[in-house]
């Protein structure tokens, strides 16, 4: 079941924290966004995500230009530390590990129609094997029923600086990548498990997009069942 998220800090602390995370991740990382011109210039946006380390948190909060912002993450990402305090900056519902919570999906309408960016993962939970997996139908049938634009963007590097099991990270460059808005809208006449398997493909095909070749060979290699976490 879903839970009411912690309070967002105040501006300010939401700035600091960011700058000091954006060191970290260019000295580090060598961070790098491509592609910010695909992002709209006002919320609100769906953004769908890929997800294989703990360290995309971190990424992805750094890509997001707006204030106010939502992740939907499991409950228990708020008790690892880093982690917890980049959730609590940039704003999150918790959910159930499973992913399929009602209340959950209630609160990313209701935060959307506020005017708000949301982010989910496309799989609705992190793949351990550092691949793209399936995309989570529940998510796909909720992208086909909203308004408004899907942001696709994945992070890459990331499995291999922080792999799941791993403590700490490695040194290695970490890059986030968006692409072009698009929208499912026009699915919605279609009979509901057709129209569900279409958004479930389009929305991979527009993160496979975005990988570099050697891990989108890998992730079409991949069965569907690929482990996930």
């Amino acid at each position: 079941m879903a839970r009411p998220g912690p309070p967002n800090p105040s501006p300010t602390l939401t700035r600091i924290t960011k700058a000091v995370l954006m060191a970290y991740m260019r000295a580090f990382h060598d961070f790098r966004i491509i592609g910010m011109e695909h992002v709209p210039p006002e919320p609100p946006v769906l953004c769908i995500t890929n997800h294989v380390s703990l360290l995309d948190v971190l990424a992805f909060g750094l890509t997001d230009p707006y204030s106010g912002s939502i992740l939907v993450a499991k409950a228990e990402l708020l008790r690892i530390p880093v982690v917890k305090q980049v959730l609590r900056g940039w704003g999150v519902i918790p959910v159930s590990r499973d992913g399929q919570d009602l209340s959950a999906l209630r609160d990313i309408r209701r935060r959307l129609n506020e005017g708000r960016l949301v982010a989910l993962a496309s799989e609705g939970t992190r793949n351990r094997q550092g691949i793209l997996g399936e995309t989570n139908p529940v998510l796909a049938r909720l992208a086909m029923s909203i308004d408004a634009p899907i942001l696709p963007i994945v992070a890459v590097g990331t499995y291999r600086s922080l792999p799941p099991g791993a403590f700490l990270p490695k040194r290695g460059p970490v890059r986030v990548n968006i692409g072009p808005t698009f929208s499912l809208r026009e699915l919605r006449s279609r009979p509901k498990a057709e129209a569900t398997e279409d958004a479930r493909r389009i929305i991979r095909d527009r993160l496979l997009a975005l990988l570099p070749p050697p891990e989108r060979e890998r992730s079409l290699a991949a069965t569907p069942s690929a482990a996930t976490s």
